[in-house]
């Protein structure tokens, strides 16, 4: 059975998210550049102020000049990556399997069995397209190919107003030959495109003339890659990325501050509730990460990597203190604060070897004659364990740390169980 692959593509995907948040922006030029650097460049821009001459990496200054009227805005991820994964759910019903391509707002999808026929591989991928028009008011662009790097070309050569194109089985390369080189993946690095350049290579047909030996004499380990892509052949097959476990805590602040005192707290509250979930699992991590978002749009973090599990709130809570000075470093007040652990591992404890009472006096005996298992966990561990189970029954602000109170702050009512969620992230 031969592939059929659709690859789905909003053009200017970022632009096209703020204006569903702002429809004032539509038709007007918008670009993305961060709001805090000295010397800020353009990361992306709609269709009117590429018009213009504004395209990704030119500096912001230069951008305002050639375009008067244009709207800057600093990027939000986390708009961008909710409204990516919406998508993703939508676009379930069409296909079996998905992977999201490369930027927000890509996707390829495999209808490879889906639909026996050509004429309905089409009608199933236009149908997707209507769908996420229609759902989200967003109009993607469709290349249906017997694989993913010629359907991915196919649906580039159509943005931003095109609708589907379908390369029919056995003409990637006639369809590939007059278009730019810069199409091919393996062409877009800065050696690789000025080695073309310098070889007056403009057009795949002109990678499509030149021999084995040829391409290996100018790029060595390159021409293979090279050759394939030329001539449309990707063997490569859709493939969901995997959900890696994670655990995850995160405020938005009521009030912004970057008072030290308040940002503490709030990062031993997280790692709190990161401790209890990871514990409730019989789980550890071994990388925290703390990201930090300021009020002026600017996201700063902060990772670290352990030998070791950590699942214990006293060691959680030092990590986390720790990551905090070096994710907040600036005087701009903080919007947001979210803990990540990730390498999550089995909390494994270590087993005792000896009897306990006979090596260890009375106390440990006392503890052997209430079980082994009692006598093995050592007491910071039972009392943490202590404390999830009084906080999963009557609340997570029945034990509340002192320094908290002045604060007003208490763990979540469902800590130990619900607080924290695998991502599905990469």
């Amino acid at each position: 059975m031969e592939r059929a692959i659709l690859h789905l593509a909003v053009d200017s995907f970022p632009i096209e998210a703020e204006r569903l948040r702002c429809p004032k922006l539509a038709g007007r030029p918008v670009a993305l550049a961060p709001g805090d650097s000295p010397r800020p460049r353009v990361l992306a821009a709609s269709r009117e102020a590429r018009a213009a001459g504004v395209t990704p990496g030119t500096p912001l200054v230069l951008a305002r000049r050639r375009c008067p009227g244009l709207v800057t805005l600093s990027p939000d991820r986390d708009l961008y990556e909710g409204l990516s994964e919406s998508l993703l759910g939508r676009l379930r019903a069409f296909a079996p399997v998905i992977e999201p391509g490369p930027g927000s707002g890509r996707f390829f999808l495999d209808l490879t069995g889906v639909a026996r026929r050509a004429p309905d591989v089409r009608d199933r991928a236009a149908r997707a397209g209507r769908e996420i028009e229609s759902a989200f008011r967003l109009h993607p662009t469709l290349g249906v190919a017997g694989n993913k790097l010629v359907s991915r070309v196919a649906a580039g050569v159509l943005a931003p107003d095109g609708d589907l194109l379908d390369v029919p089985a056995g003409s990637e390369a006639a369809f590939l030959a007059p278009l730019p080189v810069g199409v091919l993946p393996s062409a877009r690095g800065r050696a690789e495109a000025a080695r073309l350049h310098l070889l007056n290579i403009r057009l795949v047909r002109d990678v499509e003339r030149l021999t084995a030996v040829q391409l290996r004499a100018a790029f060595g380990r390159l021409a293979e890659t090279l050759w394939r892509e030329a001539r449309g052949v990707d063997p490569t097959p859709v493939s969901p990325r995997e959900a890696a476990p994670r655990a995850i805590a995160e405020e938005t602040l009521a009030r912004e501050t970057n008072d030290a005192r308040v940002l503490s707290a709030r990062v031993e509250r997280l790692a709190a509730e990161v401790g209890a979930g990871l514990r409730a699992r019989g789980q550890g991590t071994r990388r925290l990460t703390l990201r930090a978002s300021y009020a002026d749009g600017r996201e700063e973090s902060a990772r670290r990597s352990f030998p070791e599990a950590l699942r214990g709130a006293a060691e959680l809570r030092a990590a986390a203190l720790a990551l905090l000075d070096r994710a907040v470093a600036r005087r701009v007040r903080v919007r947001r604060l979210r803990l990540e652990a990730s390498a999550i591992a089995p909390g494994a404890r270590q087993l005792t070897l000896w009897d306990g009472a006979a090596a260890c006096g009375d106390a440990a005996g006392r503890a052997v004659a209430r079980g082994p298992a009692a006598a093995a966990i050592p007491r910071g561990e039972a009392l943490e364990a202590a404390l999830d189970r009084v906080r999963a029954r009557f609340g997570g602000d029945a034990l509340t740390p002192a320094s908290w109170m002045a604060l007003g702050l208490s763990l979540h009512p469902a800590t130990g169980r619900h607080a924290l969620r695998p991502s599905a992230r990469p």
